[in-house]
């Protein structure tokens, strides 16, 4: 549970104060931008160690889905007296009316909702440090990848790409990096050493990763939602 906390933990990523040069001098003076963050979290590796994960924890994961679902359906029971438009959303007014009155709904959502967070963080626990685990053996990876496209394309400054407020494809050398990196560790080990504890760099890209995989969910999820078929007809009315 603690660990699981830790790891979810929102920080700023790491971004180093560079000079920025424009991309006529950099492309003179050798000087060219990259996005660590993004080739660690696209690379090939990455992809893999998910696949293993998801094998490997899915008695576990399966079990968050259900708590997870049995959850909602939980709070669809508890939302239900607090709803008064009976539009299957709480809005501000009607949180704020269910307070005034005291209403012991609140009390029983938020107990709900400690309980699930207890439970699915045990249950999430081991798959998230095996993801912890992964995404810092890419990121010690990344140097090496690094390097030898400096030295093939005969780089003499590599600024960060998040301190670069403007530059042109041409100097980016993003991709170069990652395709090395895909190329020379297509996958890298899932089960960490016991005791073993993320750095704080780890633990500040697994959250932006997170981040990423929750904001793809959401939006697929719209999109699932906007293609389904409109109802036709009316719904049956109950006596």
């Amino acid at each position: 549970m603690k660990m699981y906390q830790k790891l979810m933990l929102g920080c700023a990523l790491i971004a180093p104060t560079l000079v920025v040069a424009s991309s006529a001098q950099a492309q003179v003076s050798g000087v060219a931008i990259a996005d660590p963050e993004t080739v660690i979290l696209t690379a090939k590796a990455l992809d893999a160690a998910n696949t293993s994960i998801a094998t490997t924890y899915k008695a576990q994961l399966d079990q968050a889905n259900a708590r997870q679902q049995a959850l909602q359906t939980e709070l669809n029971t508890l939302y239900a007296p607090l709803d008064l438009n009976k539009d299957k959303k709480l809005d501000d007014a009607e949180i704020a009316a269910a307070e005034a009155a005291k209403n012991p709904a609140l009390a029983k959502i938020e107990a709900a909702q400690k309980s699930a967070q207890t439970d699915l963080a045990r249950l999430r626990g081991p798959a998230i440090l095996a993801q912890a685990y992964a995404i810092e053996q890419i990121s010690q990876k990344y140097s090496a990848a690094m390097n030898a496209v400096v030295t093939a394309k005969k780089i003499s400054l590599l600024l960060s790409a998040n301190t670069v407020q403007f530059s042109t494809p041409a100097v980016d050398v993003t991709d170069d990096i990652k395709a090395e990196l895909d190329r020379t560790n297509p996958s890298v080990p899932i089960t960490p050493p016991a005791g073993w504890q993320p750095s704080q760099q780890t633990q500040q890209l697994l959250q932006q990763y997170l981040q990423q995989q929750q904001y793809a969910a959401a939006i697929q999820a719209r999109r699932a939602a906007a293609a389904a078929p409109a109802p036709t007809g009316k719904a049956p009315q109950g006596r």
